[in-house]
């Protein structure tokens, strides 16, 4: 395609068929390469696609995401239903996920609340992962619903259901919390576990899964009122660090404390910072859950997780996301694992 005088194609008028002239190739393999399928035999060798690449970034071909969904029946993007954007380890997930989807021409789409069934029954995706199926109603039956639709490309991460025409990732915490649990309280006469306000969910934070698997811990022991040893802080990065403040100058400071979240952990740890409560000598605290470095100030925290996750997690989304091919789905069983830090001490 040659440019008269005028400059350079405005952005927006230029089309498939001028990318494929371009870079002299059929505007089948262009297609194949613009439209995140370039993993494909069809989207031709590496060179050839360099040539369409480069076609489409000199021309400024921008492709017509809702026509190409139309067309092809994928939305050239990744939706990961986290329900909160407070969490750090919903943020590394969404940062390895976007570094690993941006090779395949794909975007990343963050939904922040749990309405995902409402939101991807009208959405045109390439995958979508859902974290919050075993905590909102009937969740298990609304993913069955969406797979028997047009989605394809689910990823249920749920300890309650079996693969079918979707992928599913078990991990469940409730083995780790109750390790965390005896290995803290081999040391401590008091092990009290910090908890979001979940008063948005169904039975709130003292029914959740996680905290029921602290509950049980604790009952085992003999320790109790167990319900009594849940601190239930407002939900949030902030909100927590103030809340632990607050608890940590108290007359009910704690001396080992497992945490219900990564983002919960960061929070104690800026909290016992500040106040000048030694960590781990004065309180000892595990986080359920990896906490990625770059939110940690004070040296590594202590976690129950699964490792090298996020990038686990994120290749069975992409690779989800590049075979839409019928296929059955598998399981995929994530184990969790102790992983000291700074904030426990080494006479385990």
């Amino acid at each position: 395609m040659t440019r008269d005088s005028r400059g350079p194609v405005p952005r927006g008028t230029v089309t498939l068929a001028d990318v494929a002239r371009a870079a002299g190739v059929s505007l089948a393999t262009a297609s194949f390469v613009l439209s995140g399928r370039g993993g494909s035999r069809s989207a031709g060798s590496e060179s050839t696609k360099a040539k369409v690449r480069a076609a489409a970034t000199e021309l400024g071909y921008v492709p017509n995401r809702h026509a190409q969904a139309m067309r092809t029946g994928r939305g050239g993007g990744i939706v990961l239903t986290l329900g909160t954007l407070d969490d750090p380890w919903g943020v590394q997930l969404t940062t390895q996920v976007r570094d690993d989807a941006l090779q395949h021409d794909l975007s990343t789409l963050v939904l922040a609340d749990e309405r995902w069934y409402e939101y991807l029954l009208g959405a045109s995706t390439d995958a979508a992962l859902l974290t919050s199926i075993d905590f909102v109603e009937n969740g298990p039956s609304l993913v069955r619903r969406l797979a028997a639709s047009t989605h394809s490309g689910l990823v249920a991460f749920s300890a309650q259901m079996e693969p079918e025409e979707f992928d599913v990732v078990s991990s469940t915490p409730f083995l780790a919390i109750r390790r965390a649990y005896e290995l803290l309280r081999s040391r401590h006469r008091r092990v009290q576990m910090l908890a979001p306000n979940l008063e948005h969910r169904a039975g709130g934070a003292l029914g959740h899964p996680r905290t029921g698997a602290f509950l049980e811990a604790a009952h085992e022991r003999g320790d109790g009122p167990a319900e009594s040893l849940v601190h239930v802080v407002p939900e949030g990065s902030h909100d927590t660090y103030l809340a632990a403040v607050e608890w940590l100058q108290g007359p009910d400071r704690p001396e080992a404390v497992i945490c219900f979240t990564g983002y919960q952990a960061v929070a104690l740890q800026l909290a016992a910072e500040r106040i000048g409560i030694r960590v781990p000598e004065d309180l000892e605290f595990i986080s359920i859950g990896d906490v990625p470095a770059k939110t940690e100030f004070f040296g590594p925290i202590s976690y129950y997780g699964v490792d090298d996750v996020f990038v686990r997690l994120s290749s069975i989304i992409i690779d989800r996301a590049i075979d839409r091919e019928d296929r059955p789905g598998a399981l995929h069983t994530f184990d969790w694992e102790f992983f000291p830090g700074t904030t426990t001490r080494d006479d385990e």
